[in-house]
This record gives structure tokens, sequence and C-alpha cells, in this order.
């Protein structure tokens, strides 16, 4: 059967990006249905986003070595058939134990589409790889953005329950289409060779420290993105327009795109430390209370984050001697920063319960304290 060609299979794979994001956002808004099906207090609806993230950071590396075997796009669509079932099924759970279980194997699929569908693009486009490295990222911004509003609105006419299936369903048709059609790279080498060149990625000095380095400012992102929308409300504003205010930070990945575009990063060590230092600047501003500064936040940090995130991973794919390894240095740095990022968040937590105004200090002070871990790797890129 004849694959896709270059752009199509580009633009299914950008689909899939959005339909990712729209299957891991779309439970905050139908959170409270969800709870009450299950007669589960409020309290305990951190759980979801937990067994998600769990799922996602254990594969996180498994995936990686899985597609440098099998090859990032069998890997790739294999994970969006796993999310797409487990979303879809999650509604026939019999309690809220079984529900979370559920959630795990969508964060299990997350873990298993992400790093392998950058290598996907790498393979199709290797020329283009730093724009559509962009476009994936803003891909999910949106899908996550639409996973947000578009289920709010659907919430008060449909159950949960029907719209978790349809999610699921949408999802699936593009996952066997993109399994089908979209190009496979061709794979090779013994396992001896194989073997090799896992371990040399395990043990990469340059990928461990820029992933360090970028922890503090992935922990920041990850924690800004959850607690917004209730420091929102905390200083005044009414549920819908909290809302709103999160949302902006997922929509203005739209505007990291465009202006990602319009820069020169052909000079690593000046461009990511101006991007780090701004956003951590902005994001400490909110230690000052100002109610309506909150929209300029959400959107300067939707769209710097959009910014930071393209970069790190075609860093990433230049730091790559051989392409079929993209996935598993990629998937390196995720779980690097999934695990440090969420041990952030924690200590953010708690720090939050104690002065919400303040606790935006501590966000910024982490990520440049951190970032310096990988300055002597950032010189030594080559950009183009």
């Amino acid at each position: 059967m004849k694959s896709l060609g270059r752009s199509s299979s580009i633009t299914l794979m950008m689909i899939l990006r959005a339909l990712y994001a729209m299957n891991w956002y779309n439970v905050s808004p139908l959170l409270p249905d969800i709870l009450g099906t299950y007669g589960t207090p409020l309290y305990l609806g951190g759980f979801m986003l937990f067994a998600f993230l769990i799922g996602t950071a254990i594969f996180q590396v498994p995936s990686g070595i899985i597609a440098a075997r099998i090859g990032s796009k069998n890997t790739a669509m294999t994970g969006m058939i796993l999310m797409s079932i487990s979303a879809a099924l999650s509604v026939f759970s019999p309690d809220f134990t079984a529900f979370l279980f559920t959630r795990f194997l969508v964060g299990v699929g997350s873990a298993f589409f992400f790093s392998s569908g950058v290598g996907v693009l790498n393979d199709i486009d290797k020329e283009h790889s730093k724009t559509n490295i962009a476009i994936f990222n803003t891909s999910f911004s949106v899908g996550g953005g639409i996973g947000i509003v578009i289920f709010q609105l659907l919430s008060s006419t449909n159950s949960w329950q029907m719209l978790m299936i349809y999610s699921g369903i949408v999802t699936l048709v593009f996952s066997i289409i993109g399994s089908i059609w979209i190009p496979s790279a061709r794979i090779a080498g013994n396992q001896a060779e194989f073997t090799k060149n896992v371990k040399e990625r395990f043990f990469s000095k340059p990928l461990l420290l820029l992933s360090l380095a970028l922890s503090g400012y992935w922990g920041t992102n990850f924690t800004f993105g959850e607690y917004e929308v209730n420091y929102a409300k905390y200083i005044g504003f009414a549920a819908g327009t909290a809302g709103i205010i999160g949302s902006l930070a997922l929509f203005a990945g739209i505007l990291g795109l465009l202006l990602y575009r319009r820069i020169r990063i052909g000079s690593p060590s000046i461009l990511l430390p101006s991007l780090l230092v701004s956003i951590s600047i902005v994001i400490a501003t909110q230690a000052l209370g100002f109610p309506y500064e909150l929209f300029f936040v959400s959107a300067f940090a939707g769209a710097i984050s959009i910014m930071l995130f393209s970069l790190e991973y075609y860093y990433v794919i230049l730091l790559e001697k051989e392409e079929k390894y993209v996935p598993l240095s990629i998937s390196i740095m995720n779980g690097i920063q999934i695990a440090t990022g969420s041990l952030i968040a924690a200590v953010f937590g708690y720090l939050y319960a104690f002065s919400p105004e303040l606790s935006w200090l501590f966000l910024p002070a982490v990520s440049l304290a951190m970032f310096p871990l990988g300055i002597n790797t950032i010189r030594k890129i080559k950009a183009t």
C-alpha cells in the first residue's frame, strides 16, 4: 500500500499530536462529573493527574529503547492506539480505582508517542526538523486548549462517558490511518551494536547535563500550568475567567510558533539563557499579586514555553549522531525532566499552602539555579 507523501504525513502527525494533548487535558473540565459518578471526594481528584504522570514517567525510557529497535513510527502509533482505547474504555470502569488504572494506561500511551513522534518527524523531513518540532509542540498546545474549552462546553449537554468515548474513537481512527499510511524508516543493526548504543545514550554527559539544566524550567512550566487557574481564583477572578487565563497559556503557543520562526537560533548559548531569564522574571512578578497581569503572564509563558521546548528537542537532534536513537535520547531527557520537575511541583505545592504569592519566586529561582549545569554543552551545539 502506498504511503502518504512528506507534507501529508507531517500534517497527520500534527493532528495526532493535538489529539494526544486533547486526551491529556479533557479530563480537567470533566473532573467533577467523573468524581460524582464514583462518589469520590474532590480532594482525591489530583490522583487522576498523578496516575497519568506515573504512566508517562515510568515508560519514557522503555519507549525510547523500543523505538530504537522497532522504529519511531511503529512505537508512536502503538502509543496512540493504546491511549485512544484506554480513554474510551475508561467509561466502563466499575470504580474510581479502575478509572485511575485507565488513566495510567493513557499515560503509558503518551510516553510511547511523544519522543517517537519527534523521531518520526525527523525521519520524514530532517531538513526542517527545527520548524516541524515547533509546530509539533504548538499542536500540543492547541489540542490541550481544545480539550479544556470544547469539553467544558460539551459537558453541559453530554455525559462525561459519551465525551470520553467520542475522544477515544476519533483518536483511534487517526491513529489507525497513521499506522497504515505514514512511512516507516529502515531499522538496521545487530544486537551487540544496539546494546552498545543504548548504553552510550544513558551515559552521555552532554545529554544528561542538558536535560538537568532545563529540568528546572520543565518543573516551572508544569507547575505553572497546574496552579495558574487556582491562583487566578485566589486573587479574585471568577471560575470562568480563571479558566480563560489558564487556557491562554495553551493557545499562546501559536504566538510562540510565530516568534520561533522569526528568530535566529544559531547561537544557543545566547538565545536559550535569554529566553529562560525573561520567562523567569515574568513568572516572578506574580508574587506582586496584580490581578490583570495574569493575562499577560499566562500568554507570555505559553509562547516562551513553545520556543524553549522546541529548542531543547532540536538541540538533542543536533547532539545525536544516529537518527534511529533520537527517540531514545529525547525519552531520556523527558524521564529526567519529569522526575525532577515533579519534585519541584511537590515543593511548590507545599510553599503555595503557606504563601501563594511568594511561592512564585521559588520556580524562577530553581530554573535559573539549574541552568548553569548545561552551559558547556550548549556552547558546543552548532545550530543551523
